[in-house]
């Protein structure tokens, strides 16, 4: 029954009520693919994107690592009302075969042609569109091929995009350009998030922090079971602004708790370890959790968004 019940969490999750929920479907000058990885023709990031405006548009893209550091770049076209379907595979042209990071899809300046998008596409010093006639949304997925044959949702983070005011070139996009994400969460004292996990000997369950500021470090949290039951421990976030773990490795998680949640408070700074998110906070960061999680007698991996409230909902 637990696996089944997965779905039916995952659709809670994305459903739920609007004041405490992540904003998933909207349109806006941007949007973040927090989790991306290819490994050749056995594996990629696919994501799907809309240009709902009137307009053509330029649009950006940025690869960063696990550490916000910048790797790749590159800008295509998109015209009015299009739809466009890309891999990280593709867009890479297959370089940086099992780096894991994320994506940034930035639209730049409204042109009145396709012809002049392209000219946009190589100006130097592109900046983010203020024109409600251009307009990006999309979806994304983790396409497994071979045996495996899987695909998973990867949640999208949605905009408005809101970059440093001293670094706003979308071409040339560094660790400190990104500081909010819309569809996100703030990363404040007054949060709590709740990141779901499911580990046993059928399933397992890899766990997606992504930030606008480094949240590496050693942090305590909370641990509760399916019984209500509570244990405290550290939640080791090794990576600056995109961290991917395996909850059954945290030494603190007892034995007995194979199915519950992590409640972790993301504006607390990190005990040990790093900065944490004292950075965070600081810059009235953004940060989204979300579970992926896979049980061999259910089949295809199930994604849960991370849920998160006020300490004092």
């Amino acid at each position: 029954m637990k696996k089944f019940a997965l779905s039916a969490i995952a659709a809670a999750a994305l459903f739920g009520g609007a004041a405490h929920a992540y904003t998933v479907g909207t349109f806006s000058n941007g949007l973040v693919v927090p989790n991306v990885i290819h490994n050749g023709a056995a594996e990629t990031t696919a994501v799907g994107l809309i240009n709902a405006g009137t307009k053509p548009a330029a649009v950006y893209w940025t690869f960063f690592n696990q550490n916000s550091g910048h790797e790749m770049d590159g800008c295509f076209v998109m015209t009015a009302k299009q739809y466009k379907a890309v891999t990280w595979s593709g867009l890479s042209t297959g370089k940086f075969v099992g780096t894991r990071g994320y994506l940034v899809f930035a639209l730049g300046a409204d042109s009145a042609t396709p012809t002049a998008a392209a000219a946009s596409c190589v100006s130097a010093t592109p900046v983010l569109t203020t024109d409600a006639a251009v307009s990006l949304a999309g979806n994304a997925f983790q396409v497994r091929a071979g045996a495996d044959k899987d695909v998973a949702v990867v949640p999208v983070i949605d905009g408005p995009l809101t970059l440093d005011s001293s670094n706003t070139n979308i071409a040339r996009m560094t660790a400190s350009s990104l500081v909010e994400v819309a569809g996100a969460t703030e990363a404040t004292a007054a949060k709590l998030v709740y990141a779901r996990y499911a580990v046993d000997a059928d399933t397992s369950t890899k766990i997606t922090v992504w930030s606008t500021g480094s949240h590496k470090g050693t942090h305590t949290v909370d641990i509760y079971n399916d019984n209500q039951e509570r244990t405290s421990g550290n939640f080791d976030l090794k990576e600056d602004e995109l961290s991917w773990f395996d909850p059954a490795l945290m030494e603190s998680r007892p034995t007995g708790y194979t199915d519950g949640f992590i409640l972790w408070n993301p504006g607390v700074p990190a005990a040990t370890g790093g900065a944490g998110s004292a950075s965070l906070s600081a810059l009235t960061g953004s940060v989204f959790v979300y579970s992926t999680i896979q049980a061999k007698s259910f089949g295809p991996a199930q994604t849960l968004l991370g849920a998160h409230v006020p300490t004092t909902p």
